[in-house]
Parts: structure tokens; C-alpha cells; sequence
């Protein structure tokens, strides 16, 4: 007898893969009787025929936790459901063929001691005991993970299919889901073929289908499915069940065992996109041609690594489609564009390691509200509204499957769907030599090189081709002047009688602020987290203007609406496209703006924080008295079609002056020397002011309430500035600039013996001319500044401690006299 769909539901989950399944799992442990709606049969689409490997680590603690979940949910859930999944702890091999790759074994070496995950690096001969048929001539190193493992996918789907069940939970097959009903920016039902559930909470978990459903109903799904490839061998004779998982980054492949036999699969560096016409209704566990002729090279580097295939046989040449999304990470959590509807989709190949957190972090947002940990890089909220454009997500899908493997660094680039978002000076800047780096669309200037004004393919994670051209912007900043193109930057106007007390709701600053004043705050979350930071324009009593990085421009309009008070009179749009924002810096800046200005820019007239109306050459807009690289400096705010003529403007008076161009490698450099931090790598949602050091940005006294006041006020009343964990200035003492090591992020940090943190961001500072960064330290009794002025802190790079300095305020201007000089 066919099960009748209910009438209602408290949750509908579209789509019977191991996302839906595991949210709908999770669910049901919470006593939350939710609907899943699957097309055909459940893990039909792209779970049944993944490779099933389960990783743990992650480049934060967060999500590491919850690969650690994962794994033990595979362990656990056979006793709870009495369905074998077919998990196995076989661990993992990852080897390095090249010194960079080598290095950053080393460092994810150190990275998984910190988290508390069990690692081994293994010379050559020790990988080649694991895998005796393997050439080996040519490899480094190898890191082994004992506790990483492999599951059957399609078994651990039915078990939590079975989980879910038993306590509760409906499942639906061949059900596909025609459209959802939506009224006043609100779902609130479900249509099938066979009815229709009312529901207010949807979470799309439909895979490749996910990017046009989306789409249908006026939501962004950044996806589209490709072609992946893999091969399985006839049975091996002496092959152990046991056998550890291998993965050979830099010749884009993973080796692991499969009921006796080897499957082995690759990410080519430019793979295939597929279903450009739409998927056919009847596809249900179904393969795809095998390209030959497309994985040639990847299957000639396969049998190059292990000769012994030759005489293997292969039984199978598989591909199948998987989704992929433009930046090689899924997309979790409320959408902006109708309340009421979640997204848990494109995986990126990772869709099984991903399951029981992601899961596990579906059923927390549903439930609660939020999840229980940060989840800033895969938040929906990040879709930018170009990206619903199919055409973009086919060419980027195609580069996408590459993004898994290969060495990844900060030269490496995408060359997919270039040029979809250029600033009013793209081409100005293009002529100056600027070498572009694509961020979510946007052509953005990383340095300046006339001469070579193209990225090298060689990678490096020490001085890099374009460290010459980075310093000597950053040179320029201290004894001239730069101007840095930030026209990518989110511009988001709210407006209206209300508008003060919206953002003073939002923000943790004081907003009610003069006119003609710039305020620097954070959004704050529940817990005291910042989920946003920003700099806020007064520009008369009912209009002000937040300014916000390019990633976070849909993320920070929605975080507005949806977090203001209901019933205020206030409107907010994005005006991101209206304006440019020119940074003018260094001890020249002044004088440069002042001779295109009638207005008085002089310290007393134009202090540091003001923002003010000015003219500027044959043009008028905004200023602000403001600067994320620690100098004197200007931020200006210009109507996109002025700022040509300003531009030129500029140049023509400060070229004698020594202005030159500068680009964002040069501002990351100014800003670590300067201490400033960068939201995404050294705060977050998990983060507080008073552990980011940011307490100065909290207004505790003001009248109007904000998100996350009782948590922040609780913390300073408790700790004050002495929190358990907090962020602080370091150099690294006795390297240089060309050997190093570097500190980039995730280095322990030691004080004796004890692990008391890690690092956030880091780089060569040119201006001190040391190598400088920013890290969070942890003791239980609160990080005091004596505790910190005791010193005996080291960093672990690469396997190696190297002995460095920590300090509460910044180590370029401490006191920060040349920026409010």
C-alpha cells in the first residue's frame, strides 16, 4: 500500500541523498517528525556511485569537529540501525612529489596535532611498505591519518534512512516535488504530484537538480553537475581490506580498495560539464559515456605510478555527475531570498565525508535558529544574485572538479568565467599593470608589475614572483602614497526614521553618531560572535552607509533585514554598483587630495574618523578619514562615473609625490604589520570583540539593545579584557624574507611544552622588514598582558619551533599616531 503524503509538516526536506538523509537523521534524534521528498529512489543520484572516502580534517577546529562527528556517526550507526554501512578505518596516505608540496604536508602535519587528530609522516620507503607496487623514485614525503576511513555509501544512506524511521520520520519515493508555494516572501507549502504539504521550513538537499529548482522560484543555487571519473580494476590478488586510502595531489588521483579490487579516481584540472539541457526525468542510478580521450593524460600518470595495473585488468570505466559550485565549497543555511528556505547542496565530491555534520548542522539551524559552530565560508548567504546565471555555473563547474587537487596557492588562479565583474577602473588598472585575481566574479588587483603583469605557474609558499613588486607598493605606502582600487568593496544604504535604532540593533557600536562621522563596529550573533565587520557612514540623520568586503555583500544585507526589530520605518538596498571606493594612503596622501580640493583637509578641520562631502578634482563625494594599512589616508566613495576623471586627477598631481598603485597582497601585508584583522581568517562567528581585542568597538551603555549584548556583557563582566582566548600581534624572530619560513595560518603556537594557540593569518611584513601575523592564545585563567609580556612563545612551522614575540597592540605605529596624524 502507497504511503499518504500528511497535510503538513513541521520540515520538508527535498532530496534522498545522504545530505537530505543525514538532516532528516538529525532531525528526528531531536523528536522533530520532518518529510523528506525524494524524485526516484533514495542516493539514486550521485551518493550510490561516490568513492566514500571519510577525511577528518579541516582547516578550522570547527569544522574538523564535525569530520570527527562524522566518522563516528559511520561507527555508530550500524549498532543503532542494525544496517551494515560498510565503514572501515583504513586511514588515509597522502604523498608529496615537489618541496611544496612536501612543506605543506609538514605544516597539515602540525595542523592535525593541534586539532588532536593522530598523523605520522612517512619517508619514501615506508609509504612504498603501504603500497609495494608504487614508483617511488620521485616521492618526498607521504602523512598518514590512521583514523580516516571509507563507507558504502549507499549502505550508510539506507541505515539513516532506517535511523530516521524508527523515530518517526516519513520518507517519500518517487515523489518528485513540482514547486514550492510562496506568499509574501514566505514558503508555505510543498506541491507534489500527489498533494501538497504546508510547511514554513524547506531545505533544498537536491544536488545537481538543485542550481534550476532554485532558480524557478527566484533563489541563487551556485552549481552545476560535471563529469568524474574513475576506473576499478578486476580483484588483486593479496589486496587488504585493510589497505589505506591514497591521494597523489600533484597527479590529481586517489588509489583506494573496493571489495578487492582498486578503484582509482581523478580530478582532472579541467573537467566536464554536464547536463547543460537540463537532467532527463528517468535518471536514476545511471552512468554516463566514458571519455577516454578526456582522461587520457590522467589515466597515463595512473599507470606511470603503478606499472603493475597493466597486468591487473580493469573491470569497470565509470563516470557519473556530481555537482560542483563556483568556489569548490557547499552551500548551507537560510537563503536571503524567501524566508522559510534552507539549502544543504553542492558537496564538491565531498557530499560523504560532509553528511553527518552537515546534518548534524542542518538540524541546529532548524531547530535553534543557528548551528553550534561556525559555518562563515558555506553559508548560503555568501550566493552573489549574478551567480544564478546557468551559463556562469557551467564554465565554472567544468574548473571546479579541479579545485580538489593540485597544489593550492596563492598564485593559483581560476580562468573559468573571467571578467564577469570588472570596477569602473578595470582597464585604468590594467594598463598600470595590474595582475587580476578573480573573487566571486569580481576582477580584482593583487599587484602591480608593468613589466611581467602576469601570474607564474610556479608555486611557491615562501617569497613569490611578485614579493618585489608587493614590496615595493607597501614602501611606497610608508614614505609616499598609494591608491588602492577597493570599488568591489559592498556599499549598503539604510535609510529612514528608524534607521539609527536598526543599526544600533545590528551593530555593537553606539550608531547614533554625528553626521559626517565613520564608525568602525561588528555585527555580533546570539553567542557575541561577529558575523560581520564593517565601517558605517553617517551621512545625515536618516541615511547611513555600511561598508562591507566584497564576500560578504549579499551575507551582510541579509544579516540587516533579518535581524531589525519589526515594525521600524527603515528601507535597505545595495548601492554597491553606485559607487566607487578609491583608498589614497601615506604620509603624502594629504597633500595630494588637498591640491584637488577647496576644502580644508587639515588635521583640526578633518580628524581621523570624519567623513565628509568634498570636492575633489572636477567631481564631488564622500571622504573618509579611515585606513586598513595604519597610514595617513582617505577613503573615497565616489559615483561610479566620476571616478575615472578623479582618478586621472590623482596622478597627474601625485606621480611627483611618488604615488604609485597598490594591490591587495600589498594592503594584507600593511594590515598584519598593523594588526588589524580580517574577517574569515582571524575573526569569525566564533569569535568575540573582547577576544578579538576589538572591546573598543562595543557600546555596553547604549540605550538600544543589540544581537548578542547579554553573552558580550556576561564575557566583560567575568573577564574584562582578560578573556581565555585572544587575538594578539607576533613576529617571527632571526628569518628572512627570502628563506623564510612564512607564517600564513594554522601554526601551533607553544609556551613550553603546552599548545596555548594558533595562527590566524600571516605574512612578510616589508615595511619592518620581519616577518609578522596575527594569533588567538589560550589559557583557562583568561590571557592577561603579563601573562603575555612573560614570553617564551615558539610557532611550529613545517615540523620545526621558531622562537617568536607576542604582543597585545600592533608592531608598525603601536600607538597609532601617522593615521590620525
Amino acid at each position: 500500500m502507497t504511503p499518504t503524503l500528511p497535510t503538513s509538516a513541521p520540515i520538508v526536506i527535498v532530496g534522498g541523498g545522504i545530505i537530505g538523509m543525514s538532516t532528516i537523521y538529525h532531525l528526528a534524534h531531536r523528536g522533530v517528525p520532518a518529510v523528506l521528498l525524494e524524485r526516484r529512489k533514495i542516493a539514486s543520484g550521485t551518493t550510490w556511485h561516490a568513492a566514500g572516502i571519510v577525511g577528518q580534517l579541516r582547516d578550522s577546529a570547527a569544522q574538523t569537529e564535525l569530520g570527527k562527528y562524522t566518522a563516528r556517526l559511520f561507527r555508530d550507526l550500524e549498532e543503532e540501525t542494525g544496517h551494515s554501512t560498510g565503514y572501515k578505518q583504513n586511514g588515509t596516505i597522502n604523498i608529496a612529489l615537489g618541496d611544496v608540496r612536501h612543506e605543506q604536508l609538514l605544516r597539515t602535519h602540525d595542523h592535525a596535532g593541534r586539532l588532536g587528530i593522530p598523523s605520522e609522516i612517512l619517508s619514501p620507503q615506508q609509504v612504498q611498505e603501504f603500497w609495494p607496487s608504487l614508483v617511488i623514485n620521485d616521492v618526498q614525503s607521504g602523512l598518514y591519518v590512521p583514523s580516516n576511513g571509507q563507507v558504502n555509501p549507499l549502505d550508510v544512506t539506507v541505515a539513516l534512512s532506517k535511523g530516521a524511521r524508527q523515530r518517526g520520520a516519513q520518507i517519500f519515493e518517487d515523489t518528485p516535488v513540482e514547486h514550492l508555494d510562496i506568499r509574501d516572501g514566505k514558503v508555505v507549502a510543498v506541491h507534489t504530484a500527489q498533494g501538497a504539504i504546508a510547511t514554513d521550513k524547506v531545505v533544498l538537499a537536491g544536488g545537481m537538480w538543485s542550481h534550476l529548482f532554485g532558480k524557478q522560484h527566484g533563489i541563487t543555487v551556485p552549481l552545476h553537475a560535471a563529469e568524474h571519473f574513475y576506473i576499478v580494476t578486476e580483484p588483486v590478488e593479496g589486496l587488504s581490506p585493510e589497505q589505506p586510502i591514497l591521494n597523489i595531489v600533484e597527479e590529481r588521483n586517489y588509489w583506494k580498495e573496493d571489495a578487492g579490487k582498486l578503484l582509482i579516481g581523478g580530478f582532472e584540472a579541467h573537467g566536464k560539464a554536464w547536463g547543460q539541457g537540463g537532467i532527463a526525468e528517468d535518471f536514476e542510478f545511471d552512468q554516463l559515456p566514458f571519455d577516454m580521450a578526456h582522461v587520457e593524460e590522467d589515466l597515463t600518470r595512473m599507470f606511470a605510478r603503478m606499472p603493475a595495473l597493466e597486468d591487473m585488468g580493469i573491470q569497470t570505466f565509470f563516470n557519473g555527475p556530481e555537482s560542483f559550485t563556483p568556489d569548490g565549497r557547499p552551500y548551507l543555511g537560510p537563503v536571503p531570498e524567501v524566508q522559510g528556505v534552507y539549502l544543504a547542496t553542492g558537496m564538491n565530491s565531498n557530499g560523504i565525508l560532509n553528511s553527518g555534520g552537515v546534518g548534524l548542522t542542518m538540524a541546529e539551524w532548524l531547530l535553534d535558529g543557528m548551528p553550534s559552530r561556525s559555518m562563515g565560508p558555506l553559508l548560503a548567504s555568501r550566493a552573489q544574485p549574478f551567480q544564478a546565471n546557468t551559463y556562469y555555473n557551467q564554465a565554472r563547474a567544468a574548473e571546479s572538479v579541479g579545485f580538489h587537487y593540485g597544489i593550492s596557492w596563492a598564485g593559483r588562479q581560476v580562468n573559468s568565467a573571467r571578467g564577469v565583474r570588472r570596477v569602473p577602473l578595470h582597464h585604468e588598472l590594467v594598463r598600470a599593470g595590474a595582475v587580476m585575481a578573480e573573487r566571486i566574479g569580481w576582477e580584482v588587483p593583487m599587484y602591480f608589475d608593468a613589466k611581467q603583469p602576469h601570474w607564474s605557474d610556479k608555486p611557491s609558499l615562501r617569497w613569490k614572483p611578485w614579493s618585489e613588486s608587493v614590496q615595493q607598493e607597501c614602501l611606497a605606502a610608508r614614505d609616499a602614497a598609494v591608491l588602492l582600487d577597493q570599488s568591489m568593496y559592498a556599499k549598503i544604504v539604510v535609510q529612514g526614521p528608524d534607521a539609527v535604532h536598526v543599526l544600533n540593533r545590528v551593530c555593537g557600536a553606539q550608531m547614533d553618531v554625528p553626521t559626517g562621522s565613520s564608525v568602525y563596529t561588528q555585527f555580533l550573533n546570539e553567542r557575541g560572535g561577529i558575523e560581520a565587520d564593517v565601517t558605517v557612514i553617517r551621512m545625515d540623520d536618516n541615511t547611513f552607509m555600511v561598508v562591507t568586503g566584497h564576500p560578504s555583500q549579499q551575507r551582510d544585507l541579509f544579516w540587516i533585514k533579518s535581524q531589525a526589530p519589526k515594525g521600524l520605518r527603515f528601507e535597505v538596498f545595495d548601492a554597491t554598483s553606485a559607487y566607487s571606493l578609491l583608498t589614497l594612503q601615506g604620509p603624502k596622501s594629504r597633500d595630494i587630495l588637498q591640491s584637488l580640493s577647496s576644502d580644508d583637509l587639515s588635521n583640526d578641520a578633518f580628524p581621523f574618523a570624519a567623513a565628509r562631502q568634498i570636492d575633489v578634482a572636477h567631481a564631488r563625494g564622500w571622504a573618509i578619514r579611515r585606513s586598513f594599512l595604519g597610514e595617513l589616508g582617505y577613503e573615497l566613495l565616489l559615483p561610479s562615473e566620476f571616478t575615472a576623471s578623479v582618478h586621472d586627477a590623482l596622478f597627474e598631481q601625485g606621480q611627483p609625490l611618488g604615488l604609485r598603485h597598490m594591490g591587495m597582497f600589498a594592503m594584507n601585508a600593511c594590515r598584519l604589520e598593523k594588526g588589524f584583522r580580517h574577517f574569515g581568517h582571524d575573526i569569525g562567528e566564533d569569535d568575540t570583540p573582547y577576544e578579538s581585542g576589538l572591546g573598543f568597538a562595543v557600546a555596553l551603555d547604549k540605550a538600544d539593545d543589540f544581537v548578542g549584548k547579554t553573552h558580550v556583557l556576561e564575557q566583560h563582566r567575568k573577564y574584562g579584557s582578560n578573556t581565555p582566548y585572544r587575538l594578539v600581534s607576533i613576529r617571527l624572530l632571526g628569518v628572512t624574507a627570502q628563506e623564510g619560513p612564512y607564517l600564513i595560518h594554522n601554526e601551533p603556537v607553544f609556551k613550553g611544552e603546552d599548545i596555548v594557540g594558533h595562527v590566524t593569518s600571516g605574512d612578510w611584513g616589508f615595511r619592518l622588514q620581519t616577518m609578522v601575523g596575527l594569533a588567538t592564545l589560550h589559557v583557562a585563567d583568561g590571557v592577561s598582558k603579563a601573562w603575555i609580556d612573560e614570553g617564551g612563545f615558539e610557532v611550529q612551522i613545517a615540523g620545526q619551533r621558531y622562537p617568536i614575540q607576542a604582543q597585545l597592540q600592533p608592531f608598525y605605529d603601536p600607538k597609532g599616531t601617522l593615521m590620525r596624524g
